[in-house]
């Protein structure tokens, strides 16, 4: 969500909560907070893919037999674990319903509102559910921590809702954005960086611009991490933490044997989340 900040350094982003690009960019936005805290700002907009999946196939020049392809070029860019190859009964018609969402969840406050566009992104890219149905959204609210009547209310306020989601980047510079771009600024100069999806790439631009003099935290918390943020691959671990591939595979597995972290195959891939204590 777009919010007045008096920061030097802003980072701005358009996401998606049924995305591919923006689940490939979670590990980028959650070490950024983790690095920098307040010291820089960061806005986003949680826009929608489409609302008529014919049309947009249609707007690309797509046809069904190259989707699945294209998906795998997705995950190979990203970098993560997606649910692929996927049947046409798969893709929802409209993903309007989640955006909706996370404008509800938003009203909520920030964290929650992330948390739960943390949730519909792993459940409709990673695990193909339909980001559209009812019960994956409540189901994502309640993964949220959201007060479920309260989220539904504002929900069903869809006047409210669609303002709300129409007032979204009034402030911003005039930048080129997109799901896979990330745009930083001083104020005055503006970089524009695609496809950065791995965090150091971002942390260069946003030290350039500070002129090296931001504080930089390192990240080591991974299960807190974990209870935060929910079922994470390994991929995502390594770029939160700055890991090499064997580091993060040997920590996770000790903290698996330890009982601190459980082990999930999603996509796949190795997922982790947090053991939940008796």
């Amino acid at each position: 969500m777009a919010h007045a900040h008096s920061h030097k350094v802003q980072v701005y982003h358009a996401t998606a909560p049924t995305c591919h690009w923006s689940w490939g960019f979670e590990p980028v936005f959650n070490r950024l907070r983790l690095v920098y805290g307040n010291q820089i700002g960061i806005q986003t907009m949680t826009l929608c893919v489409w609302e008529n999946f014919t049309e947009y196939m249609k707007e690309y020049e797509m046809k069904w037999a190259e989707f699945n392809p294209w998906l795998q070029e997705i995950k190979e860019t990203i970098g993560l674990p997606v649910a692929s190859p996927l049947k046409r009964s798969q893709v929802p018609f409209n993903v309007m319903p989640a955006s909706m969402g996370a404008m509800a969840a938003y009203r909520q406050g920030e964290e929650k509102g992330q948390r739960f566009v943390r949730a519909i992104l792993r459940k409709s890219c990673v695990e193909g559910q339909d980001a559209s149905a009812v019960q994956t959204i409540h189901d994502a609210a309640r993964e949220a921590g959201l007060n479920l009547p309260r989220f539904e209310r504002d929900l069903r306020n869809k006047a409210a809702r669609e303002a709300q989601y129409g007032s979204q980047g009034h402030g911003w510079p005039e930048l080129p954005l997109s799901y896979y771009t990330v745009a930083i600024s001083d104020g005055h100069r503006h970089v524009l960086l695609e496809h950065a999806f791995d965090p150091a790439v971002v942390e260069g631009a946003i030290d350039y611009m500070a002129g090296g003099k931001l504080r930089k935290r390192k990240p080591s918390d991974i299960i807190g991490y974990l209870q935060r943020h929910g079922a994470s691959p390994t991929r995502e671990i390594e770029r939160v933490f700055a890991l090499g591939a064997w580091q993060a595979t040997k920590k996770l597995r000790s903290l698996k044997k330890a009982g601190k972290v459980e082990e999930a195959k999603l996509a796949g891939a190795s997922h982790w989340t947090a053991a939940i204590r008796p």
